[in-house]
């Protein structure tokens, strides 16, 4: 490993301690959003309103995540009929495209046969590892 540059930790230290603190405790911006907005680690930034919290006597309260609750599903019995409708008549049109595909696929396998046959030339490459 690398020595690491002091000079460049003290330098942001100097450029974005006092900014960091002030949109964590007067904006009330989160870890992650401010090191989004200014290029600090998220555990240097704890760091430094701990710090700074200890400098100025202000508790640190621990922040409650608030997650999302999902929206409650209200049923929509019509719509519901019209994606199942669509979602079948999709259904039929892959099956549909499956077998024009594989009957493709055979046209090709039989015109390669022909081919083989009529012009005693091996098309299809052989199995097994070069020799």
């Amino acid at each position: 490993m690398g020595k690491v540059n002091n000079n460049s930790y003290y330098e942001k230290h100097r450029k974005y301690y006092e900014k960091a603190a002030r949109m964590y405790f007067e904006e009330g911006l989160g870890y992650r959003r401010i090191s989004k907005l200014i290029p600090v680690a998220v555990t240097t930034l704890a760091r430094w309103c701990d710090a700074f919290a200890k400098e100025n006597g202000i508790t640190m309260e621990k922040k409650v995540s608030r997650k999302k609750s999902p929206a409650p599903l209200e049923p929509n019995i019509a719509g519901v009929a019209d994606d199942v409708a669509s979602l079948k008549a999709e259904v039929s049109r892959l099956r549909k495209a499956l077998k024009q595909e594989q009957l493709r696929a055979n046209a090709f396998d039989a015109m390669i046969d022909v081919a083989e046959a009529r012009f005693n030339i091996p098309i299809r490459k052989k199995a097994g590892a070069k020799q």
